[in-house]
């Protein structure tokens, strides 16, 4: 069940990213944000989204409630059950205290959000954090009534934004209706994985008894382990259809395209056709070219962020520091170090600017940057000392600038190129990749590929 109209979605991390979704997301099937971003900046993201999906420009968006954020979790580090919902909570400075005085609070854009939320949201954040349960939701008035505020919120919540403020109430209206609403959706933890399943698929039955004029989408919020595990996906692949939903959309924690095994791939594989072939529109939450490839097998869409987000754990882990934006190989459809993809130069036959256009991109980025010499490659793993006091050199803002506007622009021509390509011809070109890097020193970095065509069989 190939699906030639794929969509690449668009996710808005931060206000820092407005740059790269200004010049590139009209080319993009459409915008995602999520209600956190929103609730801390509510003036800059009702704006922005204005400027790229008003009624004029007619861009499709999406707006992520994040009701996940109040459910329980896995802690990264220890691996045990939280209910305490720390994950969502931040050292604050304590207002009148002594001088780095500090205690630890909900993220004002949480606490706001739980509270435009309602309940049960609103009250798990009342007595310093308890997460939401499946017993929270344990009776159908419930689910009706906080199916009814999250799908009233997501569609309220940017008009409202406007309507709020005597200058820019009259551009209320340019706010369309999102492409999509969302029924409340909560991580399905594995030790009580039964109930967390009925509430999700509860919650969406409730959701669809509204009856919205907009489609109505649920979340499947997930360990990357059960994407393996028949029982669960065979409830999956019966129930969400007959929920009363017009699309799913698939998120299993942890999830790496590159480092899943050939099995994995291939249940994931099965679990959207057979979505699809419900007649479900399937999307995956964090996806990249692998799930891209899919729609080869009923994949309406991915989302991600406009450099990073193709894979994302339910919760992140405290404290981690900012990664290095790699380069993305178009080819390879993956990422690596800069120095790594300078070595293989000789190996690919590549000695000159024109050679690496053919061979490796000719995106406008990389045509700017190596018009002046194949040596100008560097700028894109360009570091610097940070600061004064820094004993590593980290990425410069202008590599990493660099890096995620390249990116952005392959995954616009991958996007491209599959709907004009068959299973077939997509596996032949992964083959000729493999085959024209395997005497590179990412030789060992390939296999993914392999595991890749095993699944696309």
């Amino acid at each position: 069940m190939a699906n030639t109209d794929l969509e690449v979605i668009i996710r808005i991390g931060s206000h820092s990213e407005k740059e790269y979704v200004e010049k590139t997301g009209h080319r993009f099937d459409g915008l995602m944000i999520g209600a956190n971003l929103v609730e801390v900046t509510p003036g800059a993201s009702a704006s922005l989204l204005v400027r790229m999906a008003g009624q004029r420009k007619q861009r499709p968006y999406y707006f992520d409630p994040m009701t996940y954020a109040f459910g329980s979790y896995v802690d990264p580090i220890s691996g045990l059950l939280r209910t305490d919902l720390d994950w969502i909570k931040s050292e604050q400075r304590v207002k009148g205290g002594k001088k780095g005085q500090v205690e630890r609070l909900f993220k004002n854009s949480y606490a706001k959000l739980a509270t435009a939320l309602g309940e049960p949201f609103a009250s798990s954040i009342s007595n310093g954090g308890r997460a939401v349960t499946p017993d929270d939701l344990g009776t159908k008035a419930k689910r009706r009534a906080t199916a009814a505020s999250v799908i009233a919120y997501q569609r309220d919540r940017i008009r409202s934004v406007f309507r709020e403020d005597e200058d820019y109430k009259e551009y209320a209206d340019e706010v369309p209706e999102p492409a999509a609403i969302f029924a409340p959706y909560f991580y399905i933890e594995p030790s009580d994985e039964e109930r967390w399943i009925t509430v999700n698929l509860e919650l969406a039955q409730a959701a669809a008894a509204l009856k919205e004029p907009v489609e109505l989408h649920t979340v499947i919020c997930a360990p990357m382990e059960t994407v393996s595990d028949r029982k669960f996906t065979d409830r999956i692949q019966a129930e969400v259809p007959a929920s009363g939903v017009q699309g799913v959309w698939l998120w299993f924690s942890r999830f790496d395209e590159h480092a899943a095994t050939a099995e994995e791939l291939t249940n994931l594989r099965r679990l959207v056709s057979s979505l699809a072939g419900s007649g479900l529109k399937v999307y995956n939450l964090h996806g990249g070219y692998y799930s891209l490839a899919l729609s080869k097998f009923g994949m309406t869409g991915v989302a991600h962020g406009v450099g990073y987000g193709e894979q994302k754990d339910v919760v992140p882990i405290i404290g981690q520091s900012t990664p290095t934006v790699r380069y993305y190989a178009p080819t390879l459809h993956a990422r690596f170090g800069v120095p790594d993809i300078e070595r293989s130069f000789s190996s690919l036959g590549i000695s000159t600017p024109d050679d690496f256009w053919n061979t490796i991109c000719d995106c406008a980025v990389c045509k700017g940057i190596l018009q002046k010499g194949l040596d100008r490659f560097e700028e894109f793993g360009e570091k610097h000392y940070s600061t004064p006091q820094s004993k590593r050199m980290a990425q410069t803002p202008a590599a990493a600038k660099l890096c995620r506007f390249h990116f952005l622009l392959s995954r616009i021509r991958e996007r491209d190129d599959l709907s004009k390509t068959s299973i077939a011809e997509v596996n032949e070109q992964l083959k000729l990749a493999r085959r024209a890097w395997r005497g590179t020193v990412l030789r060992d970095d390939l296999l993914y590929i392999d595991r890749w065509l095993a699944a696309l069989r």
